[in-house]
């Protein structure tokens, strides 16, 4: 896709994905990871930022078996997500704004173009589970909020 459109080594998938990873995952208690709430919103943050990476960035099609039960195998699944996220080229979406994407569920098949599946899909899902995963820590008393994903958006300006 263009210069303007979303890239998936963005600084802000990776640092999202990182602080879920490093600051949320060592405070959650056993039970919340065992029951599935926040290992399912860890897996469905990688699954849409490598499926992103696969439909419209070209990448390989990664399958992660979603299986994960400690805090080390979410650690692992998302050090495993940035790599495929790193190992794009700068470019690999460029033109990518009108080819075909086909999004399969259980639901059905759905069609998009790249730019639909970019900005009506993935940022969205991606920011639900996001969102999600940070409810759930936040209700167990993790100190986590949006500056320790958005970090890397904002830029200073020195006056």
């Amino acid at each position: 896709m263009t210069s303007t459109s979303y890239s998936p080594r963005s600084p802000f998938l990776h640092t999202a994905i990182y602080c879920r990873g490093k600051k949320g995952l060592q405070h959650c208690p056993i039970p919340y990871l065992t029951h599935g709430s926040l290992a399912f919103q860890v897996q469905s943050c990688s699954n849409t930022a490598k499926f992103l990476a696969h439909r419209v960035g070209g990448a390989e099609n990664v399958i992660f078996p979603d299986d994960e039960t400690t805090f080390e195998q979410l650690h692992a699944r998302i050090n495993r997500t940035i790599e495929i996220l790193e190992s794009l080229e700068e470019n690999s979406m460029d033109g990518a704004e009108t080819k075909e994407i086909i999004l399969q569920t259980g639901m059905g098949n759905f069609q998009f173009t790249g730019q639909d599946y970019v900005t009506m899909f993935v940022i969205p899902n991606f920011h639900f589970h996001l969102s999600t995963g940070y409810c759930l820590l936040r209700s167990m008393g993790v100190d986590v909020g949006a500056l320790d994903y958005m970090k890397d958006v904002f830029h200073k300006v020195e006056e």
